[in-house]
């Protein structure tokens, strides 16, 4: 196909008899150059004669010939369009009469200096001497060379805003990654059937661009990107004011998934600076759950999204030590049973922490006046009933839930087993999911066990006494707790050290023995495995009476999480306020 310059438009027989076309456009352009006081239809008479005027449904030529008009070519067509049959006529005598030329021609083009012949189409100098036919032109190797080298300079792809490559990396890499069905207690999950159909400038689009945004700016070549999505967030906060004031917006799905997303927002840029979550946007997105009312939260969409509302004020509850029965029981009665799953039990049994830390943290914090014997008793007492509730969660979970030991580790060199292993440990979950609730389940139980031996190091209980045998049963269990939240490091980390949150083909994870990790899995724990290790391994890192250099490996742990996304701010793990009792079998 080759263009060979402006093409007739005529109808075919004028085009095979090569009459000029000519349409009523040209012919008053024509006019007003010859003169103003010629008639336009005196031109078109005498044009007529011997143009074709393009008429349809036939032309005049055909018509006053008495010939059957074909028709007219798309101007497409005209434009690119197969070389004459007189050209290639000539071509080919060309090649019948002279092939050695044709041959050495070839021949001395066979290496092409594509770099001058860019320059000669950037305004050098032409080769000399006629051109050969169109055909032998384009197919010659110097200039397939030239075009080679010319596609080499164009782009390859476009190159998207940097919000839309955030968007794509934070679905692809975490939204859409498949998980257990029992595991299904956040948002992330119910965000796809929403956002395919918002608009690009919606309150949810802009949410769902900030939290992308500040999530893929965790690795160094993407910093930046935490900086733009401060924008993002800001857009969306003003439509999320207007969006909750509006009595149609204010109870649909989309103004409450958006209004989590925020708090995300703010949970992910407050880990990465290190400051306390304030909690306004969980205590909003409590009050539309409120106002929507138990008639608004009847689909399955609706009723996970009640879930992941109830999740995120507990565990904000927790970590804050506030009370939240009343605010659990609102939820409890909004959310319908049919939706329980294991995670959600979790979240339910979880709940009385925050009450009981609320009732205890004021009484082991006054030490003026000192505790009452029965006041500490009291929370001793209160403690055991939380635990006792808590306890059952592990007989409940799905059989698939366990964890398995992993000895693919036990390959590496020693002194990388000792900075990604403590004592010669990788466990091996269903999925990055699954281990972040089990972890979950572990700090609720340690900060328990903290208060317990807060308040018994209060009471100084006298040796083999009934409350001293509850000391040395709390430690162990302390133990037994941390350990196995550093066998869980490898599941979530693997041997990664720097890099971000997307996935690099020479980390190793620890896997079951029989099949390898799926990509899947490789993913999701790039890009959340450490977050979801940060909170377990700070409570962790607060234990007392831990093996020799446990502790140390738990805060370099924390240091190797700092690095992987760049939280600039430095990790601190806060100290326990607990008497230290003696730890039993030496350890300490």
């Amino acid at each position: 196909m080759v263009y060979g310059g402006k093409p007739s438009t005529g109808c075919k027989n004028c085009r095979k008899r090569k009459i000029k076309s000519t349409t009523p456009s040209i012919l008053k352009y024509r006019a007003a150059r010859r003169s103003e006081k010629v008639n336009l239809k005196i031109i078109q008479r005498s044009d007529s004669l011997f143009q074709c005027d393009e008429q349809r449904p036939a032309c005049t030529q055909c018509t006053n010939t008495n010939r059957v008009c074909p028709g007219y070519a798309h101007l497409f067509d005209l434009v690119l369009r197969d070389q004459t049959e007189s050209v290639s006529r000539k071509a080919q005598r060309k090649s019948r009469r002279d092939p050695a030329a044709v041959k050495t021609t070839a021949t001395a083009a066979d290496t092409p200096n594509t770099t001058a012949l860019v320059a000669g189409r950037s305004g050098g100098q032409r080769p000399s001497g006629r051109l050969p036919p169109s055909s032998a032109y384009i197919a010659s190797p110097a200039n397939l060379g030239y075009y080679q080298a010319l596609q080499h300079q164009l782009p390859q792809s476009f190159h998207e805003a940097p919000e839309d490559q955030a968007v794509n990396a934070f679905f692809h890499n975490y939204v859409l990654i498949p998980r257990h069905p029992y595991s299904r207690r956040g948002y992330l999950d119910c965000l796809l059937p929403l956002y395919q159909t918002t608009r690009h400038d919606s309150l949810l689009s802009l949410a769902t661009t900030a939290i992308a945004l500040a999530v893929e700016g965790g690795s160094p070549s993407t910093a930046h990107y935490r900086q733009l999505s401060h924008s993002f967030f800001g857009k969306a906060l003003v439509k999320a004011g207007r969006a909750i004031r509006d009595p149609v917006e204010s109870v649909k799905d989309e103004t409450l998934m958006s209004v989590l997303l925020l708090s995300f927002y703010e949970r992910v840029l407050a880990t990465a600076d290190v400051k306390p979550i304030s909690g306004v946007h969980d205590s909003g997105a409590v009050a539309l759950v409120k106002h929507r009312g138990k008639e608004n939260g009847k689909s399955e969409l609706s009723a996970r999204l009640l879930l992941a509302v109830q999740t995120q004020v507990v565990d904000h509850c927790i970590q804050t030590a506030a009370p939240f029965s009343k605010t659990s029981a609102d939820l409890d009665t909004l959310r319908p049973d049919a939706f329980e799953n294991a995670a959600s039990r979790l979240t339910s049994l979880s709940a009385p922490l925050s009450d009981f830390m609320a009732y205890a943290n004021p009484i082991l914090r006054n030490f003026q006046p000192f505790p009452s014997k029965e006041q500490l008793m009291s929370i001793v007492d209160y403690a055991g009933e939380v635990e006792a509730r808590l306890s059952t969660w592990p007989d409940t979970v799905p059989p698939d839930w366990h964890w398995k030991t992993s000895h693919t580790f036990d390959s590496l060199p020693s002194h990388e087993r000792k900075l990604f292993m403590w004592n010669h440990r990788a466990d091996v979950y269903h999925d990055i999911w699954v281990a972040s609730i089990w972890n979950s389940y572990r700090g609720t139980m340690l900060m328990l066990q903290y208060l317990t031996l807060q308040a018994l190091g209060m009471l100084n209980p006298p040796p083999l006494s009934r409350f001293a045998l509850r000391i040395v049963t709390a430690i162990n269990r302390v133990q037994d707790i941390v350990d196995d939240i550093c066998g869980s490091v490898p599941f979530n980390l693997g041997t990664k050290t720097f890099g971000g949150p997307s996935d690099r083909s020479e980390v190793r994870y620890p896997d079951d023995g029989i099949t390898k990790p799926s990509s899947d899995y490789r993913k999701s724990a790039a890009g959340l495995g450490g977050w979801f290790m940060i909170e377990p391994l700070k409570i962790a890192g607060k234990a007392i009476c831990l093996r020799d250099g446990q502790q140390d490996w738990i805060l370099k742990q924390i240091e190797r999480i700092q690095r992987i996304y760049t939280i600039k701010k430095p990790i601190e793990v806060p100290t326990t306020e607990m008497p230290s009792p003696r730890c039993p079998g030496g350890r300490g």
